[in-house]
């Protein structure tokens, strides 16, 4: 039920895209404000490494992600694809984790507003039991944005993640999350502090509730190819029985918007 009330959210916030504007990533240089990459409604190619250290009940993990985001019909959508590779028990080095593919898009944009749809398909691609969930799962989403000038925006996502299959024995996913998202940029657009708090509810275990909160720093480092290498570092931590970790630290660097013409 609460999938399908989730679907017909997005539907109603597409019909705004007949009177759509500009998408305003069209009119923004990230090679000269970098701090844009983090605004949810800028859909810039993108390539990025990420690594990320989780502390959890039974013992520490690492993943590295590599990833990459390719803007479409004027920037106002996007596909793109995360590849994560993890420690696993019983393997020397890293293994192949669950990947996932993104389709996003923009429906409706204003200079103060805006909204994003994005739908996630995470495969069960994994090598070991350790370094993924093992479901085929599903996971649509929307988003409001909301801007007071260029330096700051505040937007609240919305999701349902739902398991389609996968590994025998594996315990289904149906769970929900609700996200509060921030970004402050410094006067000169180099660099920005992202701050995040997100709720989930766990349906498949009896609505079981557990909450993260994230901090970041980043910043421009050096123009390239047109685009921007950025890099940034995140701290946070969780709480609840079905928290993804206790502590976590995460370090990573992108080239964004490199090759495209203005």
């Amino acid at each position: 039920m609460k999938v399908r009330f989730l679907l017909g959210v997005l539907l109603a916030a597409s019909v705004p895209a007949l009177a759509q504007s500009h998408p305003r990533a069209m009119n923004v240089s990230v090679a000269e404000q970098p701090a844009a990459a983090k605004n949810p409604t800028f859909l810039f190619r993108t390539v990025s490494l990420g690594q990320e250290w989780d502390r959890k009940y039974g013992g520490n993990s690492l993943t590295t992600s590599l990833g990459y985001v390719e803007p479409l019909r004027h920037a106002s959508m996007s596909i793109g694809v995360s590849v994560p590779f993890a420690e696993a028990t019983g393997h020397r080095g890293m293994v192949l984790g669950d990947a996932a593919l993104k389709s996003q898009w923009i429906p409706y944009v204003r200079p103060r507003q805006g909204v994003l749809l994005t739908g996630t398909l995470r495969l069960p691609t994994a090598q070991d039991k350790d370094a993924g969930s093992g479901d085929l799962s599903l996971t649509p989403s929307v988003a409001y944005a909301r801007f007071w000038g260029p330096r700051f925006l505040l937007a609240q996502f919305v999701q349902q993640q739902v398991s389609a299959g996968g590994w025998a024995g594996r315990s289904r996913v149906n769970r929900t999350d609700l996200d509060l998202y921030s970004v402050y940029s410094g006067r000169s657009l180099q660099w920005w502090i992202n701050g995040d708090v997100n709720l989930r509810v766990d349906e498949a275990h009896r609505n079981a509730m557990s909450s993260t909160v994230t901090l970041s720093y980043g910043r421009g480092l050096k123009k390239a190819f047109g685009g921007q290498w950025t890099g940034s570092v995140q701290a946070g931590g969780g709480v609840g029985p079905s928290r993804p970790y206790g502590s976590m630290v995460t370090g990573g660097i992108a080239l964004v918007g490199f090759g495209v013409k203005r």
